[in-house]
């Protein structure tokens, strides 16, 4: 609630002030329950191999300016909601030992799991492409990482298979993710499916689904994102979050339900070079009555960058502003049908219009 009225507060002196406000500004949702989560892109808080050991790769910045440095430009966000998530691609593992047989491994040292909670992030989805790069030992010992530092988890793969609920004032969103390949997988529809129907039984208002899948560096997302995301909005998302095109995407509200394509890489130790630049902060703020039945969803988008300079990537995102930030709504928009999104508003973001519940 807080948050909420900052925001009011925001948009009402930009309103009152012509020479700042040149476009009606949308309804700030106010209801007697409110939760604020905020979600990112993909983070790699770790590097290949190859870039371990050389000055530009990601270990090297943080080994240079400490484990509050990636996410140090956004921090203050991430610790004014209630509840923060990033999809976490790669693991916390000290060995070299298990690498996975492709192109790409990401992994960095346990101990950076501590700048997970040093950041104000409270919980990561581990259902991607990146979570098993060095085996079962590596998930292991991340999952240890994560909850030795008080960090939830969530995902389903092949060898780990996990929900997390957030519960605030009685009202409880459960979460659920995982990559495109393995939802294809022979049987295993039945275990993502009982996934969500655990989170109905401890009686979660709201589900969020988080999917991996799509084309990387593709700007628009394909049939098998509808596909996955139709699918998982059968089983009971009230909200799909889509990532592992690295880029950003657009959105659809239908029925009730944002999915967001894909939000791209956020702080991403993947690369040292800037492969695209936009990317952008999606915070949902869920409306609840007394009682605690959801009402629906307001989204706003906090335009950013994956990175402080185009030279080189210092795996530090920032925020944007002005012609940049209009230029991230703008490539949303771009991947987006029969809606119009709303323009950002200087230091606030882009709020979009109140989307209420699902009749059922």
């Amino acid at each position: 609630m807080r948050l909420i009225s900052f925001l009011l507060s925001l948009v009402l002196i930009l309103v009152s002030c012509p020479a700042l406000a040149q476009t009606a500004q949308p309804e700030i949702y106010e209801a007697p329950k409110q939760i604020v989560v905020t979600f990112t892109g993909d983070c790699t808080l770790g590097c290949t191999p190859l870039e371990r050991e050389q000055e530009s790769g990601f270990e090297s910045f943080i080994e240079k300016n400490g484990l509050e440095y990636p996410f140090a430009n956004v921090k203050d966000i991430f610790l004014q909601d209630d509840l923060t998530v990033i999809n976490l691609e790669g693991v916390f593992y000290d060995l070299d030992a298990n690498r996975a047989k492709k192109t790409y491994t990401f992994r960095s040292p346990m101990a950076y799991a501590e700048m997970l909670p040093l950041s104000g992030i409270d919980a990561v989805s581990i259902g991607n492409n990146h979570s098993l790069d060095y085996g079962v030992p590596g998930q292991r010992d991340t999952l240890i990482a994560l909850e030795n530092n008080g960090v939830n988890w969530f995902g389903t793969n092949e060898y780990a298979n996990g929900t997390f609920i957030y519960e605030k004032d009685g009202v409880k969103i459960g979460f659920v993710s995982a990559y495109i390949s393995f939802w294809w997988g022979k049987g295993n529809s039945a275990i993502i499916k009982q996934c969500f129907a655990d989170l109905k039984a401890a009686g979660c208002a709201v589900i969020v689904a988080c999917i991996h899948g799509g084309v990387e560096y593709d700007l628009r997302h394909d049939n098998n994102q509808e596909k996955m995301a139709d699918a998982f909005i059968r089983y009971g998302a009230d909200i799909v979050i889509g990532h592992h095109p690295h880029t950003i995407q657009g959105l659809r509200v239908k029925d009730g339900i944002t999915t967001l394509w894909s939000l791209g890489n956020f702080s991403f130790g993947g690369n040292s070079e800037v492969r695209t630049l936009n990317t952008y902060i999606a915070q949902f703020t869920f409306s609840f009555d007394e009682e605690g039945k959801y009402l629906g969803h307001q989204l706003n988008i906090i335009p950013a960058h994956v990175s402080g300079t185009t030279e080189y990537n210092n795996y530090q995102p920032v925020l944007v502003t002005g012609e940049d930030a209009a230029a991230v709504i703008k490539a949303i928009q771009y991947d987006v049908k029969g809606l119009k999104l709303n323009p950002y508003i200087e230091g606030v973001g882009a709020i979009q219009n109140f989307v209420p519940a699902p009749k059922k």
